[in-house]
């Protein structure tokens, strides 16, 4: 997920139950710019650590520094360490390496996961494994030499020559990307659609090209028409030549290409079974991994999906971005919690991924220069909290607005204030909220069918039908002024009941 697998966030899922992560994606093309390098990738050599020297490592327990870019540097701007050091703690992960680096005689947090503004670097601890780091491309040649240079960049120093010894267990080719971006850079699943052959050419050369303990994996969607003798055939051949090219793993989408955002459908786990058969028979391999995707949006799920698909793991992004518990053992769904339990349970969340940006604040991308840092906090934070946000406009404008609210620092405070609105004095019955009813209210939902009243409605419809037989020109003036009424509505607070109700 591009500017959303960042690091902080992917620590955050680990610490509630997630075994696998995979990286935001990376573009091949543009990975030859040691900007871009900086700027994407987040996965450094384990002897990035939290020792608090300023020494290059040796792998004698001394560390590296990670430097930070100006949009990091500018998010933590105005941190008051005080305050954090005394709710870090509170997180079971963070305080058991709090306990390590006591025995270190670093007791004090602020010296280890240390910043000094000017300084332009930050002490942390870094231990990430398993991970994948996801790439894009349709050259083969640019490809490896993308995946190359991730490897020298995070393989440790005094590893043997030839020999990597870095966090990165594997690579994944992004052939199931069905944006519009995806397609005029010819990656993602409409390579896939293209040409299967060019894919099982990229797997092979980077089979050949990559050390052995590096895996080869790739994500695809099912083809449309699945379920019928033609579309078997093609999802079939899809599958085989992989494994033929070397793919060790496959993520499998049960949704096609032309299902996503407002076209959004029921995943089909019927199709996922049959590439987990498939594999399996092709391989030769009864356990051939296959990672099932799509159709996640409560914890329940994941083993209803396990048993009907056969998978040998499941992956979320949509529903995970909202509830990064989501894996967690134990974890309820959002209708067991109730809504008291359920806003809790998003706050807490909020201020953990709060906590893990200050040991981390998330490389830029492509999201800014200067704010790229925080805009990427800001975007995870609109989801996490959508539903509140949907309730309280005025907070909503705040954390949008780059000048209001532009660091860690203004976020907690931001996060402060809506507790207070609804702390129990100020609501005395969660039911009368619209944020009471966990499914409608949801970020996931946003793009889902549901029943209103008696008619079955998809949200976009409406604005598909009034753009529909419009040239290019005309839909973009047509949206632009949909947004400037939306806005102005906002600023009134009396936004339509059917903006948020889905």
């Amino acid at each position: 997920m591009v500017a959303q697998s960042d690091l902080p966030f992917r620590r955050l899922c680990r610490n509630h139950g997630v075994d696998l992560c995979f990286t935001q994606m990376i573009h091949a093309a543009h990975f030859s710019s040691k900007l871009f390098q900086d700027g994407h990738l987040d996965v450094y050599p384990s002897y990035y650590c939290g020792s608090g020297s300023d020494n290059d490592s040796d792998n004698s327990g001394n560390c590296n520094r990670i430097e930070l870019s100006p949009s990091g540097q500018n998010a933590l701007e105005g941190l008051d360490w005080e305050d954090w050091n005394t709710r870090f703690p509170q997180h079971e992960s963070l305080s058991e390496l709090r306990k390590e680096f006591a025995k270190k005689g670093e007791a004090n947090m602020a010296t280890w996961a240390r910043y000094e503004e000017g300084n332009g670097n930050i002490t942390s601890i870094y231990d990430e494994n398993p991970l994948i780091v996801q790439i894009a491309g349709h050259d083969k040649n640019t490809m490896s030499e993308a995946c190359r240079i991730i490897l020298q960049r995070t393989n440790n120093p005094n590893a043997p020559e030839g020999v990597y010894q870095g966090p990165v267990s594997g690579i994944d080719i992004n052939c199931g990307c069905p944006q519009g971006i995806a397609r005029k850079g010819r990656y993602g699943a409409f390579l896939m659609e293209e040409d299967v052959d060019l894919v099982c050419e990229i797997v092979s050369t980077l089979r050949n090209d990559l050390p052995k303990n590096v895996g080869i994996s790739c994500k695809i969607r099912i083809p449309q028409g699945v379920g019928t003798p033609a579309g078997d055939k093609v999802f079939k051949e899809r599958i085989c030549k992989l494994i033929d090219a070397g793919v060790e793993l496959i993520t499998v989408h049960g949704r096609n290409i032309k299902e996503n955002k407002t076209k959004v459908r029921e995943c089909n786990f019927d199709a996922i079974a049959k590439a987990v058969r498939i594999a399996r028979e092709h391989s030769g391999d009864e356990n051939f991994p296959i990672i099932s995707n799509g159709g996640i949006e409560f914890s329940s799920d994941i083993d209803r999906c396990l048993e009907l698909t056969g998978a040998s793991a499941v992956m979320s992004s949509e529903a995970l971005l909202e509830n990064p518990a989501i894996f967690k053992d134990g974890a309820k769904d959002d209708l067991e919690l109730g809504p008291k339990l359920l806003f809790d349970r998003q706050i807490s969340l909020c201020h953990e991924y709060l906590d893990w940006c200050t040991i981390y604040p998330p490389v830029p991308g492509s999201l800014g220069k200067v704010g790229g840092s925080f805009n990427c906090i800001r975007a995870h934070l609109f989801k996490l909290l959508y539903r509140y946000m949907e309730e309280n406009p005025d907070i909503r404008e705040r954390l949008g607005h780059d000048t209001k609210v532009k660091s860690i620092q203004n976020t907690r405070e931001l996060l402060h204030e809506l507790e207070k609105r609804y702390a129990s004095d100020k609501v005395t019955d969660w039911n009368t909220l619209r944020s009471s009813n966990a499914i409608k209210s949801s970020w996931y939902r946003r793009h889902r069918d549901a029943i209103v009243g008696s008619k079955m409605r998809i949200r976009g419809q409406k604005v598909e039908s009034e753009l529909a037989g419009l040239n290019i020109e005309d839909k973009k003036k047509a949206m632009r002024e949909r947004l400037k009424k939306m806005k102005e509505q906002r600023a009134n607070k009396i936004l339509p009941a059917q903006t948020t109700t889905i």
